[in-house]
């Protein structure tokens, strides 16, 4: 197929697709991507590189601006230009109204011929619906979240005018799509109940994992563990992720200052960058954990296989939330993959995948207690670690695996085909 493929930003996207370090959105776009090409589907990108900059370009790494006609006028940047100096004097944001505009202009000039676009949902951003609805292109948009409500989570919400203009635009996105693809079941009821999406156009498509890449290796377990400075069998606690709210790392923490009463040689790498990084590296240090906590801050994804070669336990946490977790984390299946005996927090898709004494040990969401209790009897038990190993691995490569995730977005670009 004849695929335009719209990552929210080009410069990310491209870092995702060198294999340098950046945020699980653009890693998971790039995966989609390369496999995407690898299948034989030729794609365009289209991206912003810079507000009223798009590219459109069928190799990401040759920057070739977007076709214009209307918006690349004289009158059309003045009347822009003028527009944001009065917003600006009366303290009215900037409210992306000609930027959706110039790119609604693009697409229209880059999308006929294609067969199907697909698009990771951006804030604020709309021209692409436009485009596809006004040509009739079919269009799949791609939603990890809703990102007016991580603000919320992260305490930095988006207020007044700014809240009403996502709100609009996204339930715009939402409802224009002729499919709309979610990561978990959570997200999808989210979908429906809030922002008014048929439940028959949502498609549930969690994330997956490359299971040749991890894998179990005793060869990079022992190099890793020698490069960290842990000694011999010393059990190790992996958490691998970004450093958001509701990824509860200071849970993690806290069980491991109990842990480590009883098992005094346990340590815990925490891979990964994020907001809250600064302060759980303080939290550590006020632990008493600055000689068990490793934070290896952002490393490329290539990297990760190995730091889960050198782990013995693996953590997936979360909070307490006012409301079900939508996510469906990339560490958890890569863990699964790897073999590691996963902990977890039993909230949202996780508790959809893991099964408890199965292929993981379930805990209550933020509760430490629980979760110090379950390291504790798998650094105790190594039959369990290795079976509840040995069961996610192989709930891994049958169940969540690149290639059928690809295989089944094939099937949604064409049902979107037949719906358009």
């Amino acid at each position: 197929m004849r695929v335009a493929f719209c990552p929210p930003e080009l410069g990310s996207f491209q870092r995702a697709l060198r294999g340098e370090p950046t945020n699980a959105t653009y890693l998971i776009q790039a995966l989609v991507a390369s496999r995407l090409r690898t299948r034989g589907h030729a794609l365009t990108f289209i991206a912003p590189r810079d507000i009223g900059v798009e590219i459109c370009t069928t190799d990401p790494e040759v920057e070739t601006p977007a076709p214009r006609a209307w918006s690349a006028t004289w009158w059309f940047r003045g009347l822009a230009a003028g527009t944001w100096r009065i917003q600006r004097a009366v303290g009215v944001p900037y409210l992306n109204v000609f930027n959706n505009l110039g790119l609604y202009d693009v697409g229209l000039r880059c999308l006929p011929g294609h067969d199907v676009v697909y698009q990771r949902h951006a804030l604020y951003r709309d021209g692409i619906a436009r485009g596809c609805a006004r040509l009739g292109v079919p269009h799949v948009l791609f939603v990890e979240a809703d990102e007016i409500l991580e603000h919320d989570l992260m305490k930095t919400p988006i207020t007044g005018l700014l809240r009403w203009r996502a709100g609009r635009m996204f339930r715009h996105n939402l409802q224009a799509a002729d499919r709309v693809i979610c990561v978990s079941e959570p997200l999808k009821s989210h979908l429906v109940a809030r922002w008014g999406v048929p439940p028959d156009a949502v498609v549930v498509l969690p994330n997956a994992v490359d299971a040749q890449v991890f894998r179990p290796d005793d060869v990079d377990r022992s190099r890793v563990r020698a490069s960290l400075g842990i000694a011999g069998d010393a059990p190790v606690v992996l958490f691998v992720g970004n450093f958001y709210e509701w990824h509860d790392v200071e849970t993690v923490l806290a069980a491991m200052a109990t842990v480590v009463r009883a098992h005094p040689a346990v340590r815990l790498v925490l891979v990964g960058d994020g907001a809250t990084r600064v302060a759980m590296q303080q939290r550590a240090h006020a632990l008493g954990l600055a000689e068990v906590a490793h934070f290896t801050g952002l490393v490329a994804h290539a990297e990760v296989p190995q730091y889960m070669s050198a782990a013995d336990v693996a953590v997936v946490p979360y909070p307490r939330l006012p409301q079900e977790v939508w996510l469906s984390p990339l560490k958890l299946f890569e863990y699964m993959a790897s073999g590691l005996a996963i902990v977890a927090s039993a909230a949202g898709q996780v508790s959809d995948v893991l099964r408890e004494g199965a292929n993981a040990l379930l805990v209550p969401p933020g509760d430490a207690a629980a979760m110090a209790t379950a390291c504790s009897r798998l650094i105790d038990d190594n039959g369990l670690r290795t079976a509840l190993g040995a069961q996610a691995r192989s709930d891994a490569v049958q169940r969540h695996s690149w290639d059928e995730y690809i295989r089944r977005l094939e099937g949604v670009f064409e049902d979107a085909s037949r719906r358009k």
